[in-house]
Parts: C-alpha cells; structure tokens; sequence
C-alpha cells in the first residue's frame, strides 16, 4: 500500500495550530508579544519605569505624551531552523500505544508522526528563545552565531547594573552582607523607575544566599501570595526550585539544563551569578518574518507543503526520492528593550 503525499499534509496546518510549547523561565519576563511582517524591526528604547501622567486643568487642550525619552533602535532578528527527516520504514512502525485491534492507514500513522516532529520541532526553538532570554538578562545583549550568521545583539544596559561584589564581600564568604546587598540592588533598579521582584541564580548560587542566617531568618518560604500568581508556572519548569520570598523579592534557584549540538549538557544560567529582574517591564518577545518562497508562492514547489500560524511559525513538509523532511523555521527573539529592568551582580567567589 502506498502513501500519497497529498494523505501526509493534509492536516499539516491543522496540527501545527495544536502544538505549544511549555511554558519557560526567563521568558516570563518577555511578556508582550509582537509579530512583524519583516526580519528587521524598529523598537523605540524608551524609559519603561513606572511612567506618571501628568496633571493638567481640565479645560486644557492635551498636549500629548513627551516622546523626548524616545531612542530608536534597528534590530535584524535571528531565523531558528530544524530539519527532521522520516524514512518509508519509519512511516511504516507500528505507533505508540498501537496493536493488532487498533490498525491504522499509513498515511494517518505518517500524519500523527509529522504531529509530533511539529510539537518537537516548536520545543526545540522554544528552548533556543529561553537560552536567549537568558543570555539578554545575564549579558545584557545576545550573542547570534550560527551558519551564515556572526554578530551580537546589544541591549545598551547601563554599566552601573553589572555589579562585582569582590572579594570580601561575596556570600559565601564570612564577611559577606547579602541582605545589604539585595537592599543595595532594589534601590539600584529604582533609579530607572522599576520595581525588583524577583532574583533568579543557578541553584548552587541561591543556596549560598539561603544558608545565610540573617537571611533565613527574614525568608519567608510558606506562602505565595495571589498576587504572584502570574509566574505560578515557574514551579512546574524541570530544574526550577522556589526558595521564598526575600525582602519582596521572589527567590529562584534555576540552572536553566540544556543539550548541546554535540549532545552535551549544558548549564544556560551562568555560575556564581543573580540576576535581580522587574516583572513589570518593556521587554518584547518579537516575532518577525524572513521571506520562504514555499510560503509567498505557495503553488511554484508541488514537492513541498507549507503552514504558518500568527507567530509566523513555519512548518514545511517535503519530499525527496527516499525520505521526507520535516522542517520548521521561525524568525524571532526576545528584545531586552527595558534593558535596565534587570541588574547582574557577582555574588560567589
């Protein structure tokens, strides 16, 4: 029995409307989204603190918001891409939770495995997005290296929110002050008009923190109040631990675990580092498009099917003499546009 080509992509937009991906840590803190018809984006850099209207008489004609605070800046974003390839044996295994009662057509086995590579393949640039998320909030800028591509993304944060705290003076040393420093930190990040809630650290990090006795006796680790609600999904992230709360700060120990290219396990968050973040910000996760001929001129390649959701997602089916590729393509990252919503500090020695 054969697989016509037509049974495979039949449902290919359908199912990838079904895919999602589980939530992420530091993409939290990118929580207005935007998509562009276009790879190179314009953001207006502007002061994202807690912003006060002005008073005016009432009978007065508004003068309209200063937009002196306005800096713009030009962004090409980085395309993600994967590449999975099915083979005519592989079409024909026999599925996960399948037996002799519950038989099923080739083309709707091959249809439910292109499902999965989908979901897999939108997890994978998931997981590309938090790395990046990561590297924005800890280096203030994103390092974009790839075939075809050598550059860095910079997020112009102020050198003032790189902190050192040297030695002497780091937590795990005796002379260490780390509830002076978190009071130091949270006055720091109020000079740019936003308010800290919450520091993230590789768990060995947060552990030094947490071991200290002025602090454990302030840490307050048997509630969360509903108003901390909106990152309740931190606690079902693999590898993230919720310490407490710590002088209004959520403290969070998170290693951010990954798998390299050449299979090696990776730590995304940097060691002996926090990071001290404003959940309230201006940080976008920015969705843009780089042109794909399958998509624009949908009836020049009749090998290959293509599907795109509103986040510009791309998932393409194509078929070749012995195998058919799967592959997904998104042009995307997150903009660390409130770049001084977040200070960095080295804690450990």
């Amino acid at each position: 029995m054969g697989i016509e080509f037509t049974d495979l992509t039949r449902t290919l937009g359908k199912s990838l409307v079904k895919t999602a991906p589980k939530p992420k840590m530091f993409m939290q803190f990118f929580g207005t989204s935007e998509t562009q018809d276009n790879e190179i984006v314009e953001i207006d850099k502007q002061f994202r603190g807690i912003r006060v209207a002005q008073f005016v008489n009432p009978d007065a004609v508004a003068d309209g918001t200063e937009k002196l605070s306005f800096d713009e800046h030009t962004f090409k974003l980085p395309t993600l891409q994967d590449l999975m390839t099915l083979t005519s044996s592989e079409l024909k295994k026999r599925l996960r939770g399948q037996n002799v009662y519950t038989q099923e057509t080739f083309a709707a086995k091959a249809a439910v495995m292109i499902a999965e590579i989908q979901q897999e393949q939108r997890e994978m640039i998931e997981n590309a997005m938090e790395i990046m998320a990561i590297n924005a909030c800890f280096d203030g800028q994103i390092s974009i290296v790839g075939k075809g591509e050598n550059r860095v993304v910079d997020f112009d944060r102020k050198a003032s929110n790189t902190v050192d705290l040297l030695s002497g003076n780091y937590w795990d040393e005796t002379a260490g002050t780390p509830g002076e420093d978190i009071e130091n930190f949270i006055d720091l990040i109020g000079q740019d008009g936003s308010n800290a809630t919450h520091i993230i650290g590789r768990i060995e990090t947060i552990r030094a923190l947490v071991s200290n006795d002025a602090v454990k006796a302030e840490l307050d680790n048997k509630r969360v109040d509903t108003g901390m609600l909106v990152f309740e999904s931190f606690a079902g992230i693999s590898g993230a631990i919720y310490y407490g709360v710590y002088k209004g700060l959520e403290i969070w120990g998170y290693d951010g675990n990954y798998t390299d290219k050449n299979g090696i396990a990776q730590k995304a968050v940097p060691a002996k580092k926090i990071v001290i973040l404003s959940a309230v910000n201006g940080n976008v996760d920015i969705a843009g498009y780089a042109g794909d001929m399958d998509i624009d001129f949908t009836t020049m390649n009749g090998d290959t099917r293509a599907a795109i959701d509103n986040r510009n997602f791309i998932s393409k089916v194509s078929k070749g003499k012995k195998v058919i590729e799967v592959e997904a393509v998104q042009t995307r990252a997150p903009l660390l546009v409130d770049a001084n919503s977040t200070i960095v500090a080295t804690v450990i020695a």
